[in-house]
């Protein structure tokens, strides 16, 4: 059982002058290290599912390519990763807008965003946009990145009776 130290007693301590200002120290209480392990494995668990929950596809996913690595070795995440190529080139070669629209304009988007999100304050300061005000540079807020169509040129589309007998992979 551990001794209880209170207040008075560790002003005491080491103080023989009864004038002397008390020094207060606060009691050191060795933990077992195992106790120590307990928790922080305790926290990395609650972390972890947390994160699973917050991402359930990323994690499934993950979970999927982890399995696929334990059972079937190296080759099951290559061939899990060829298939998903697969189906966007086969998706690209026979349904163009409807890929443009859900996959090559959302990742044409999202890289955009991170490379002018990255420039952003460099290219605003040098074309002079920054203003300087406490001697702080204040930068506008890049809210959202798009980009129109209005450089490029509208193809017609084919008759609907017309279909080519194979078909062939086009820009849309």
């Amino acid at each position: 059982m551990r001794k209880v130290v209170t207040g008075e007693q560790v002003a005491r301590i080491y103080n023989p002058d009864p004038f002397a200002r008390p020094v207060f120290r606060a009691p050191v209480y060795q933990t077992p290290a195992g106790l120590i392990l307990a928790a922080w494995l305790a926290r990395l668990i609650a972390r972890l599912l947390r994160l699973v929950f917050r991402h359930p596809v990323a994690a499934m996913a993950l979970a999927v390519l982890g399995f696929m690595w334990v059972s079937l070795g190296w080759i099951g995440p290559a061939a899990l990763a060829a298939w998903a190529v697969l189906v966007l080139v086969i998706w690209r070669c026979y349904w163009p807008p409807s890929f443009a629209r859900w996959v090559a304009t959302p990742a044409r988007g999202t890289w955009r965003a991170m490379v002018y999100r990255r420039r952003w304050a460099a290219v605003m300061t040098i074309a002079d946009l920054a203003p300087w005000y406490q001697a702080r540079i204040i930068l506008p807020v890049l809210v959202k990145v798009t980009a129109s169509t209005r450089g490029r040129s509208a193809r017609p589309t084919p008759p609907r009776t017309a279909r080519p007998s194979a078909p062939r992979c086009s820009s849309p």
